[in-house]
């Protein structure tokens, strides 16, 4: 009986953790070394009570602007969380080069591709609030997002 319970509460651990709605994201320079980390938990829907509606609760740990070093390239990623809109700002960036990012949704579905055409471009989502994926490639790199719509 013992052992039957012991397992019980194990594999309830087990389900908990892999079930969680927490993201860690980290920033590394060229040299690998981390230069930030950011923590988002998402919690489920609860009701606003003032105006009885229904909301979801995104807690943000190190509220900051986005930003990773591509190459000689700067990505820089605002505002995150977004409320539908987002601005994806790339210093030194070469048009020559294929450049392009793609918006999938939180089930790996493929929301949106857009051509970068400019250092500065600006990306509407306008799907249901949840946790959406940016790839954005620049010539041969590649650097992956996650973005939170609330």
């Amino acid at each position: 009986m013992k052992t039957r319970y012991y397992l019980l509460i194990l594999l309830s651990g087990i389900a908990l953790s892999l079930f969680s709605q927490r993201t860690v994201e980290y920033t590394y320079d060229n040299d690998g070394n981390m230069e930030s980390r950011s923590t988002f938990t998402l919690r489920s829907a609860k009701i606003n009570e003032p105006e009885n509606e229904l909301i979801d609760e995104v807690e943000l740990e190190n509220e900051k602007i986005f930003s990773v070093a591509l190459g000689n390239k700067q990505i820089t990623i605002y505002p995150n969380p977004t409320q539908g809109e987002i601005c994806v700002e790339i210093t030194s960036l070469n048009l020559g080069d294929e450049n392009y990012m793609h918006l999938f949704d939180s089930s790996g579905r493929l929301i949106e591709t857009k051509r970068i055409e400019s250092e500065r471009t600006y990306l509407i989502i306008s799907g249901n609030p949840g946790v959406y994926l940016l790839n954005i490639h620049l010539g041969i790199n590649t650097s992956k997002w996650k973005i939170v719509k609330q």
